[in-house]
């Protein structure tokens, strides 16, 4: 009876729609289905040079601190990896490596490789590097592969296969059509260029209306060279303060209108950043209070902001824990290692300590290995006063 279920549900176990099935690209690679890299070469820098904006600076920031700030915990039931995993940890870089790995949400995805070193007869992870994304391709399995022969350009060929337990990759919302992740620094695009082009125009109406300036009047017989003439010595004054005029020529010093366009400019560029606040932080008001504003709306803003963080630290998490899992692969055969937790400073110190304090008041005491595994200490951190 169970036989025959089972040859009725093999057919569960294969993949049934595939693009092979389907004849698209059939060439073993998968470009990237970004509309704004398309439109430019594939050329990652047209993203890359959008940070250069203060504000999108300023907001990718913001978001990158809610993890950055964070503390961090480990846990395993092997309590020598465990060990290891902490010393392993400490050892690494750990806000240069998870600033990179959030840049996945900016790019789509992020591709780091493992530096490991031989360490008393163990294969160390001992640095995590990032890699260019152009220096990559999926192939139609969804698997990333290295580009061959780049050369500086985006071709689209079957990649070479990566080699194993090096690479760590994290990637931002990715689906079957696009493995290459949700890039949010394409969704800025144009709010960044056309904030540079209204910011450009501003600048030059402020250089030709933004200041005074003097007006002569000629009487209708002036030749057209007594016209220059008059012309060259009003420049002169702007130049060097000092011109000499007939005193039949009447000279004004006219100040310039006070134009609204300046307002126009100030409400595009405004509105703009608006945009840019709402794609990396899905809000506006952490960064831009304005002239007015709600104190529960800020407060709801900063909540939704804490959410993202919540969300970007699972990112790292995942990508963290794919390390551990490799060098215990590595090093021990095992399949799955330790567990590292991101948490915020405040609720592992300040909280803990708090009750850990109370339950102390109270007659309970802890063993060391409880102090070691909840304050990620070793023997070296700490000395028992009692003995």
């Amino acid at each position: 009876m169970k036989e025959s279920i089972l040859k009725k549900v093999q057919h569960l176990l294969k993949v049934f729609v595939s693009r092979k099935k389907m004849g698209m690209n059939v060439n073993g690679y998968l470009p990237d289905p970004d509309k704004i890299l398309a439109e430019n070469g594939y050329d990652y820098e047209i993203l890359r040079d959008l940070t250069r904006d203060g504000h999108l600076s300023a907001a990718i920031t913001q978001r990158k601190m809610q993890v950055l700030q964070m503390g961090w915990e480990i846990n395993y039931d092997n309590e020598e990896i465990k060990k290891e995993a902490i010393e392993i940890t400490r050892n690494l870089d750990l806000q240069k490596i998870a600033s990179q790995l959030l840049d996945c949400i900016l790019y789509g995805y992020e591709v780091a490789e493992i530096e490991y070193k031989n360490i008393n007869g163990k294969i160390i992870p001992v640095e995590l590097e990032e890699k260019p994304q152009e220096w990559f391709i999926y192939d139609n399995e969804n698997e990333l592969k290295l580009r061959k022969n780049l050369r500086g350009l985006y071709i689209f060929e079957e990649g070479e296969k990566l080699p194993e337990y090096k690479f760590i990759i994290t990637r931002n919302n990715p689906k079957y059509t696009n493995p290459y992740g949700e890039k949010l620094l394409s969704k800025c695009y144009w709010s960044v260029i056309f904030k540079r082009a209204a910011i450009e125009y501003w600048q030059l109406m402020a250089e030709k209306f933004g200041t005074p300036y003097f007006l002569a009047r000629y009487p209708s017989t002036f030749t057209d060279a007594q016209i220059d003439e008059l012309v060259d010595k009003l420049t002169e004054i702007t130049e060097n303060n000092v011109a000499a005029f007939r005193d039949d020529i009447p000279i004004e010093f006219k100040e310039s209108m006070k134009y609204e366009v300046g307002g126009l400019f100030s409400n595009i560029i405004t509105h703009y950043n608006s945009e840019i606040s709402k794609v990396i932080l899905t809000e506006t008001l952490t960064l831009d209070i304005g002239k007015v504003g709600s104190y529960k709306a800020a407060a709801t803003h900063r909540e939704m902001l804490e959410f993202m963080g919540i969300r970007d630290k699972k990112l790292i998490e995942k990508s963290l824990n794919t390390l551990f899992d490799y060098y215990v692969k590595i090093n021990y055969g095992m399949d799955i290692g330790p567990r590292i937790k991101l948490t915020k400073k405040e609720s592992v110190i300040e909280e803990t300590v708090q009750r850990d304090k109370t339950l102390y008041d109270m007659g309970i005491r802890f063993s060391e290995e409880y102090y070691m595994k909840r304050y990620n200490l070793n023997e070296k951190d700490f000395e028992r006063m009692d003995k």
